[in-house]
């Protein structure tokens, strides 16, 4: 893991070096121009920015999350390595984005887009193979149950023998390797072996079948990943609710924004309702009021 990081971002930095001293080579321009070019058309001689835009850098920050989150039981330093690998990477990516290649083109998102979602997944991967590596390769869980289900004084007297079981020497195949006489210098003759398992010995009715203790402990196994995953999940959940993705303050600026949004739409709506409706007055009005004065006789006006 730190090798192959370290090794991409050496990978990184070294080849749009290359690539920009090659093309300064091959360019035709004098080197003693180079002081009197201004800067954006040095700038404009470097690489052009990927057509994937961030995409290789998301791809390699979700690999590492699957690595330090999927098998976190497995080797619990990969998140230290991890963090120190991004800080460093950090620096990196500014001296490659700002010296290598050309300003990329800001686009507006909302978002990660879909690489939130499969954080997410991850994130579920790794709280239940974390709950299968713990529950399946420590012996937490048979020594809890060997202590306070079979050992008659709570303790783990007995443990390390009840954990072995018994094979007759006499039944290995053909095909394994192991020594024909049965007399080994320092042991003696050897019939029986022990191994790590728990199976009923050669001499029982159902001898190499799997005994109660097997059943007991492998039903302990199931229930501890069904309550570590349950309880990762409430955790998770609980610090989600508690840090809120927006803050409360931020949260209350939005929605008045979005109030004061509302009403100036409300506002504009109510303006141009009234004047449509006081346009539809003055045109009642004016059709009311007749455009000449009548004609009157000079008997009648006298």
């Amino acid at each position: 893991m730190i090798g192959k990081q370290a090794l991409n971002n050496f990978q990184e930095v070294m080849w749009p070096k290359i690539l920009n001293w090659y093309r300064k080579l091959s360019s035709p321009k004098k080197a003693s121009d180079k002081k009197r070019r201004p800067q954006w058309e040095v700038d404009n001689d470097l690489l052009d920015y990927p057509p994937l835009g961030l995409f290789e850098d998301y791809l390699e920050m979700v690999i590492q999350y699957g690595f330090i989150t999927i098998f976190a039981a497995a080797f619990p330093l990969a998140p230290l390595f991890a963090l120190f690998n991004n800080v460093i990477e950090i620096r990196l990516d500014a001296y490659k984005l700002v010296t290598q290649w050309k300003r990329p083109v800001s686009c507006r998102a909302q978002d990660i887009g879909i690489w939130y979602g499969i954080l997410k997944g991850i994130t579920y991967i790794g709280i239940i193979t974390n709950g299968f590596i713990i529950g399946w390769t420590s012996d937490f869980i048979p020594k809890m149950v060997y202590k306070y289900s079979f050992s008659e004084d709570n303790s783990l007297a007995g443990y390390v023998n009840s954990s072995l079981s018994y094979f007759n020497v006499s039944e290995f195949q053909k095909e394994s390797n192991i020594p024909k006489q049965d007399f080994i210098e320092g042991y003696g003759t050897v019939s029986i072996c022990r191994y790590s398992d728990y199976r009923e010995p050669p001499w029982s009715e159902n001898k190499y079948e799997y005994t109660s203790l097997y059943w007991h402990v492998f039903c302990a196994r199931l229930a501890f990943v069904i309550l570590f995953e349950h309880l990762v999940l409430f955790l998770t959940w609980f610090v989600s609710y508690m840090i809120p993705p927006i803050p409360g303050d931020i949260q209350l600026l939005v929605l008045r924004e979005l109030y004061l949004a509302k009403e100036a739409r409300y506002k504009v709506s109510f303006d141009t309702l009234d004047d449509e409706r006081s346009q539809v007055r003055r045109r009642k009005v004016a059709a009311e009021v007749p455009d000449e004065m009548p004609e009157y006789s000079s008997a009648v006006l006298a």
